[in-house]
């Protein structure tokens, strides 16, 4: 009984320690795509914040505050910015990530919101890198 209570304990911790191995890397990830994102794109707003926004989303150790630190992004990017089609879905996309629990759901939420950012919004390098971090991102 004693092997048993111990091998759960230790499934347990790296299950919680992978977890917040993903919740990291997917906060890494989302640091990586704004850094591309043009100054040009972001309100006023944001240029005051965003270095206390890079260190609290690097912090962050589990899904649900990486998809508070996405839709806190998401919050300063211009309508010009992203997709037309944008303003339809963002109001239930904002609420998806206020849900947002799992590894699994930040990662489709932060994909969606890049695939709608335009190009024009972005940096050169970033269309250079984008295939390899939707590949990160998918933990391909």
């Amino acid at each position: 009984m004693k092997q048993l209570t111990m091998l759960l304990m230790v499934t347990i911790v790296t299950g919680l320690t992978a977890s917040a191995a993903a919740a990291a890397s997917l906060g890494k990830q989302l640091v990586d795509l704004e850094s591309h994102i043009q100054w040009s794109a972001v309100d006023n707003e944001w240029k005051s914040i965003r270095n206390s926004w890079v260190k609290a989303t690097a912090a962050c150790d589990e899904p649900a505050c990486v998809a508070a630190q996405l839709s806190g992004l998401e919050t300063h990017v211009k309508w010009k910015a992203v997709d037309p089609a944008w303003r339809d879905r963002r109001a239930s996309w904002m609420n998806e990530c206020k849900r947002a629990v799992s590894d699994s759901q930040v990662a489709s939420l932060l994909l969606e919101f890049e695939a709608n950012v335009r190009w024009r919004a972005v940096d050169e390098e970033w269309k250079a890198r984008r295939d390899s971090w939707i590949a990160q991102v998918k933990g391909d």
